[in-house]
């Protein structure tokens, strides 16, 4: 495990995806960088709020779990729960398994939609 507090690396994570989607996604290696650091990212943004939520004396060992804590906690507001469920969804898919056309619907997503929520929930980590 990294020494950084998890706030810290989500950060870090959230730094490089900005840095991956700040240019255009013009081939594949520029959809599976993008994708790659939204899945990084995605965990390290759940592993603060389980952290978080573990602080306030709530378990949440699964990234569901964590999200609706983080919403308890708002950390997530509750309007966008289903927009960070929804995330969590892409999540697993591009972890689980790859076809094109849905790595292109998620790398969009994450560029027009989930940049702006895991943004706003690490300034309230």
């Amino acid at each position: 495990m990294s020494d950084l507090p998890p706030v810290d690396t989500f950060g870090k994570a959230l730094s490089k995806l900005h840095e991956f989607t700040a240019a255009p996604i013009a081939n594949d290696r520029d959809r599976a960088g993008v994708i790659q650091a939204f899945e990084f990212t995605f965990e390290q943004c759940w592993k603060a709020f389980r952290r978080i939520a573990a602080a306030q004396g709530t378990a949440a060992v699964s990234p569901r779990q964590a999200l609706e804590a983080a919403v308890r906690l708002e950390l997530i507001r509750a309007d966008d729960e289903e927009a960070w469920l929804e995330m969590l969804r892409d999540r697993n898919m591009t972890s689980h398994l790859y076809q094109e056309t849905v790595a292109l619907e998620i790398a969009q997503r994450v560029v027009d939609r989930y940049l702006g929520l895991l943004d706003e929930a690490h300034r309230k980590c």
